[in-house]
């Protein structure tokens, strides 16, 4: 009964057969025409680890300067997050790549199937096809140039190159290009390494000016070529990057120097089947901001990639600024660098409650018009360590770049930045106080207390002669005082946006500038009733003790407290119980940015401003009245440098 079941059942076996077997000739063909039309999705898996050290995501590149004699070509990346970006912040894990994993956390990134993996991306992919790096974090010239290599290495692989290097002309650059010239030296050297033609028959080699040529160009107002014509002798590289002069202007227009560049060079680029590569070795940011969509626009049409050898930014200022101390007169005198900010706009206070800032601390990233022409022409831009001397309240310690992953800056175009910015009521009305305490505008002189470039404002002791200049100092700070007032209250408007706006940065920014003005105001009420004080007593009891003292001068320190009495109380309009109120909020707001951003540049701005205090200090002497007589005539004074 059993045999007979199955030999009954055999037919149908074999029909069933016959038709799966049709069915799956016919999806196969589908699938080939399916796969034809349509991409196919991988799935990469990822591995969050928790106990990650910041080591793992800053890599330390080559510092050597010796010149190898072999050359082993490797992908990956080496940057961090310098500059900003439009992605969506991401928790920062590591990539692991290994065929057991336990426990993984799994993110669908929607890709073709034909991408290469991880071990080639960074070879094989172009600024054609990838966005160009924010930042690259080296310890100097010597690791910038070797990643610089590489890229050089990458581009000769499938192209002839015209490399035009650009180099400031500031006289603060001078001993930054002797530096790079002889590592410069070494680069060229070692790509006399890779000139071997790996499709030619038995590989045979090329000469280097077949497959790379190089100019050396200069820039401060103008532009300069300092090579004649692009050339391979590395020679007379080196003899160009001598003769860089300084330019004594003091101007640096970055952006219309890459411009030029470009179109001196993309000719010769085009009709010799090269690829036009563009490097820039600067320490500002340049003066022509303004330029920055139309070199962007230049490099994208000439399909240039834009490599820029820079500094950091200053946080949340345009300027950082060098002390020079005049050497015949002993005057101090701070020399502005343009070096930022880090958005597209600043998003900081430029006034520091007497004046405009003058201090250099630093951002965590790159100027905002260096970055985004690096990342958005496909080049990268390099982040130098801090080399500079002399900058007044100077602040070199390193951001903790993870902590900063939540704080980018933005790299929209100023346009799209400002669109953005002007549709929030809070970010706004933040931006509203910045403007209304600029002191770089026109007219802004009466927010400067006094002159930044003095230490100490003089008077003589004739009343008739001292107590007009008095009366309108006093008029003056009473003036910043009711701008500080008039911030305060439209900050504390928006106060109820501050907790639905989305970004850390901004909320940041809103905290600190809340802080600032409390402690701004209570420095200036200091300061006004200290001098109201002096004039009114302090000086007659400092003549007494030095009758011979014909001069006085007052000067911002740290001094003890001094409270208002009774006619200062309805001139200031200020209470003791009111500057102890001040004093006790504004150490609160500064304890609750110092909470709220640990390790960011908003918290070492708060340490910094807790550290000024307030107060002025005051003191009489002797000034012999001139000689009889024409004077001898006196050389002039050096003249402050222009850096």
């Amino acid at each position: 009964m059993a045999s007979k079941s199955v030999r009954q059942q055999v037919p149908s076996i074999a029909v069933s057969v016959v038709v799966h077997a049709v069915i799956l000739l016919a999806l196969r063909w589908i699938i080939l025409e399916t796969n034809a039309a349509q991409e196919a999705f991988t799935i990469d898996t990822v591995v969050a680890d928790e106990d990650r050290h910041l080591e793992e995501f800053n890599q330390e590149l080559d510092l050597q300067e010796e010149i190898a004699t072999t050359m082993n070509i490797t992908g990956g990346s080496v940057s961090n997050a310098v500059g900003g970006s439009n992605a969506p912040l991401a928790r920062q894990v590591k990539l692991e790549q290994q065929e057991i994993v336990r426990d993984p956390e799994v993110q669908v990134n929607v890709g073709a199937e034909t991408l290469p993996g991880l071990d080639v991306l960074g070879d094989d992919l172009g600024e054609a096809e990838v966005t160009g790096e924010v930042g690259a974090i080296v310890e100097g010239y010597g690791a910038a140039l070797g990643r610089l290599t590489q890229e050089l290495i990458r581009l000769m692989r499938s192209e002839k190159l015209l490399v035009a290097w650009i180099f400031d002309e500031s006289e603060s650059m001078r001993d930054d290009q002797q530096d790079l010239k002889k590592r410069l030296y070494r680069v060229y050297e070692e790509l006399k390494i890779v000139e071997r033609d790996p499709n030619a028959a038995g590989g045979s080699t090329r000469k280097l000016d077949e497959v790379l040529l190089s100019s050396i160009n200069s820039f401060g107002r103008v532009v300069r070529a300092q090579t004649q014509k692009p050339t391979a002798d590395l020679g007379e590289l080196m003899k160009a990057i001598d003769q860089i002069p300084v330019d004594p202007t003091g101007d640096e227009n970055t952006c219309a120097a890459i411009s030029a560049v470009i179109r001196q060079y993309q000719g010769q680029a085009r009709h010799e089947k090269r690829k036009l590569v563009v490097i820039v070795v600067s320490d500002e940011s340049g003066d022509d901001g303004h330029l920055v969509e139309q070199v962007i626009q230049d490099a994208k049409t000439a399909k240039a990639p834009i490599y820029i050898l820079g500094r950091e930014a200053v946080f949340g200022s345009l300027y950082a600024h060098v002390r020079w101390k005049q050497p015949e007169t002993g005057y101090i005198f701070y020399l502005p660098i343009r070096r930022g900010p880090e958005t597209p706009f600043a998003e900081q206070l430029q006034f520091d409650g007497y004046r405009r800032r003058l201090d250099s601390q630093m951002s965590g990233f790159g100027p905002y018009e260096q970055v985004r022409i690096a990342r958005d022409t496909g080049g990268i831009f390099f982040q130098l360590p801090h080399e500079e001397q002399d900058l007044n309240d100077f602040d070199n310690r390193k951001n903790e770049m993870l902590n900063l992953r939540e704080y980018l800056p933005s790299l929209d175009s100023r346009r799209e930045y400002a669109e953005a910015r002007d549709r929030s009521d809070f970010r706004k009305a933040i931006w509203d106080v910045i403007v209304l305490l600029n002191p770089y505008q026109p007219n802004s002189d009466w927010l400067n207390l006094p002159d930044p470039e003095t230490t100490r404002e003089t008077f003589t002791v004739l009343p008739a002669q001292f107590m007009p200049r008095i009366k309108e100092r006093l008029d003056q700070m009473l003036r910043i005082d009711a701008a500080l007032a008039s911030a305060q209250k439209h900050l504390e408007r928006v106060r109820p946006l501050r907790e639905r706006e989305p970004s850390l940065r901004w909320r940041a920014n809103y905290d600190l500038i809340q802080a600032q003005l409390y402690w701004y105001r209570l420095r200036l009420f200091e300061y006004a009733l200290g001098l109201d004080q002096f004039v009114k007593a302090g000086l007659a009891e400092s003549l007494v003790k030095n009758p011979m003292h014909n001069r006085w001068y007052v000067r911002e320190a740290p001094s003890d407290w001094v409270y208002p009495d009774e006619a200062q109380q309805k001139l200031f309009k200020i209470s003791p119980d009111d500057l102890k109120v001040m004093h006790k909020t504004a150490q609160e707001q500064f304890a609750h940015v110092q909470e709220l951003h640990p390790g960011s540049p908003w918290f070492r701005r708060a340490e910094f401003e807790l550290g000024r205090k307030f107060g002025v200090t005051f003191g009489t002497y002797y000034q012999p009245p001139p000689k009889p007589g024409p004077s001898p005539p006196r050389p002039k004074p050096t003249p402050p440098p222009k850096l």
